[in-house]
């Protein structure tokens, strides 16, 4: 529950006649994470016979699939049941099918770019209502182009005085085009002294419009034959990509396995293997071993406590009930703890909660904070990101409800308030801590909160220290502590006289007692640390700050937009920006008390005893959703 799950490690000898046998018993049994053994005097195991062919099968069904579309998968489809449907004939067979309909597909389609690009060219001519197969000569040279607007005069004068013929049209995008003719033979170079800009004349056997309705219609044919395909291919999936996919799904799980044993070491006729799994589990896992295989595979235990005297690090499983669950995606968003140190989800668990319901502190918005949560379950997936912030929003409503209720805050009214619109005047349940008007209280309570909130994580940090053997850090992480403790007492005293002035000489000693520790073992890097960590403290006056932006939206929302009966008809408008404004408001301080009170966990508190860096354990077993043994 604080500590992660104390990991085992199993080291399996077994013979290379085995390996493939060996590799679908770790798999059956799911519950151990093979650890890569490297070793220079030893080669790895290498992969298993049937690897290749498993890779060379898996290209070949990815590339089906690929021209495929996407159907309905349906149910699992079982493995044996895989092999006899999807032979390597069969296989075959499909690829042909798919090939001969992508073929004409990819022909139409290269057609129809020719066709289109040719509709282009020649609906630069579409306005000359002129048969152009009549223009071949051998005398004569046709050239077209377009020429400037302005310089429209230089064009008819020049091809009036040099071209045997010309005429011109303007086109549906405002350009003027030229069609010349020229006796064969005859310079026309001035033509281009003006910017006129030439065109090929495209092989047009008819009038222009003529062929492009030729065109049009040859397209037409196209785009329906490539449709009769699409179908085709659509048949085609639809008959085969539900135990595609799940023969794909199952040839990357054997790839898997068949690369499986380059993590093992290897000699000629046997093999090595080391495993990582809980230790309560280790049992169970030999009971399975030997039910496999007998005597045929030696089973050797390495315990935790040895692991942990050699300082080999094991991958980290956390375990938690369901009501903690949600709270383990945060400790694993951030940073996954050592397998040998604490786990910091029941420290979440306890302090965010907390942090966040004094940051939002309503009672109605902590009703609104767990229906805006609700809301989202309901509508994403469980591997949503959003699935486990909305979980962790949900149930710290609760504590934002309870602060509520003692900071006397209903949608930014008193309960007097409450009272008073519903005609009850003078009267009222209790006088809560309104946080606008108890701020002189409510900032010394949060730099309390701070100053506690630093004290645990340094006794924490001296309980990791110790676990690890390390006590020249545990002694520094307990001056630290005596440093927080002590030196609070001296600074509450000189100030503001918060304990008799017999305190502050005891006191005094033992916060530089304190320090001493903390120098030895840390340097003057120690010393220089003293003011960041008042800093961390201070910080926890974000928690009254930020909760006092709330405060005021919201009595700016029952100051301008409150929906009272005397407002007449503004009533009707005024409503929906009212419910609007403190839903709005409520998720804009559901967010910021996420990030705020984060920030104070993983930063201020973590920081003082949380090393992470851990590695989640990753057990050797494969998720299947289309295909089933």
């Amino acid at each position: 529950m604080f500590w992660p799950t104390k990991m085992c490690k199993a080291r399996l000898f077994g013979l290379k006649s085995n390996l493939r046998k060996t590799v679908d018993s770790l798999e059956k049994y799911g519950g151990v994470e093979i650890k890569e053994i490297s070793a220079k005097e030893t080669s790895n195991a290498g992969q298993l016979e049937d690897y290749d062919n498993t890779v060379e099968k898996l290209l070949k069904v990815e590339a089906l699939i690929s021209n495929m579309t996407k159907s309905d998968t349906g149910k699992k489809i079982f493995v044996a049941e895989l092999k006899q449907t999807l032979s390597q004939a069969k296989l075959k067979q499909i690829e042909e099918k798919i090939e001969t309909v992508q073929g004409k597909m990819d022909e139409a389609s290269n057609k129809m770019e020719i066709l289109k690009e040719d509709y282009t060219k020649i609906s630069m001519f579409s306005k000359f209502n002129m048969d152009f197969s009549e223009l071949a000569s051998g005398s004569v040279e046709v050239i077209a182009g377009i020429a400037p607007t302005e310089k429209k005069k230089y064009f008819e004068t020049y091809l009036k005085k040099s071209a045997l013929s010309y005429t011109e049209r303007t086109t549906h995008n405002g350009k003027t085009v030229y069609l010349a003719m020229f006796e064969k033979g005859k310079d026309y170079s001035g033509i281009f002294r003006e910017g006129f800009d030439r065109l090929n004349i495209p092989n047009i056997k008819d009038k222009p419009t003529a062929q492009m309705q030729k065109i049009e219609k040859e397209i037409k044919a196209l785009e329906k034959d490539k449709e009769t395909n699409a179908k085709e291919l659509e048949k085609i999936s639809k008959e085969n990509y539900p135990a595609l996919i799940a023969l794909s799904e199952h040839l990357k799980i054997e790839s898997e396995k068949g690369s499986t044993p380059e993590k093992f070491v290897g000699t000629g006729h046997s093999f090595m293997l080391e495993a990582y799994l809980p230790e309560k589990n280790f049992s169970a896992f030999e009971k399975h071993v030997k039910a496999d295989f007998g005597k045929k595979i030696y089973l050797k235990k390495i315990s935790s406590e040895t692991l942990e005297k050699s300082h080999e690090e094991t991958p980290t499983l956390l375990e938690h009930s369901i009501i903690v669950k949600p709270f383990e995606f945060m400790t694993k968003f951030v940073s996954i703890p050592k397998s040998n140190e604490l786990d910091t989800t029941l420290i979440f668990l306890v302090f965010f909660p907390i942090f966040y319901g004094m940051i939002v502190g309503d009672f109605v918005y902590g009703i609104i904070s767990f229906l805006i949560a609700k809301f989202i379950l309901s509508k994403v997936d469980k591997d949503n990101l959003l699935n486990p912030v909305a979980q962790i929003w949900m149930w710290s409503a609760i504590p934002t409800i309870i602060f509520g209720l003692i900071f006397d805050e209903f949608a930014g009214l008193s309960n007097e308030h409450l009272f008073e619109i519903i005609g009850i005047h003078g009267f009222y349940l209790y006088h809560g801590l309104e946080r606008l008007h108890y701020i002189e209280l409510l900032l010394p309570v949060t730099i309390i909160m701070g100053i506690v909130t630093m004290a645990i994580g340094f006794l924490l940090g001296f309980m990791n220290a110790m676990r690890h053997g390390n006590t020249k850090h545990a002694i520094a992480k307990l001056g630290w502590f005596g440093i927080v403790a002590f030196g609070t007492i001296v600074v509450s005293t000189m100030m503001f006289q918060v304990f008799p002035e017999e305190f502050l000489l005891p006191a005094g000693i033992l916060m530089v007692i304190s320090i001493i520790p903390v120098i030895i073992v840390e340097g003057m890097i120690g010393l220089i640390e003293i003011p960041s960590v008042l800093g961390n403290i201070l910080s926890f006056a974000r928690i009254l700050a930020v909760g006092l932006v709330g405060v005021v939206i919201a009595m700016i929302l029952n100051d301008l937009a409150f929906p009272s009966l005397d407002k007449g008809l503004l009533v009707i408008l005024l409503l929906p920006l009212y419910v609007g404004g403190h839903v709005f408001n409520a998720f804009l301080a559901m967010f910021e008390a996420l990030i705020q009170g984060a920030r104070l966990n993983f930063v201020e508190f973590y920081s003082k005893f949380h090393e992470g860096g851990g590695k989640e354990f990753a057990p050797f077993k494969f998720e299947r959703k289309f295909s089933r043994e």
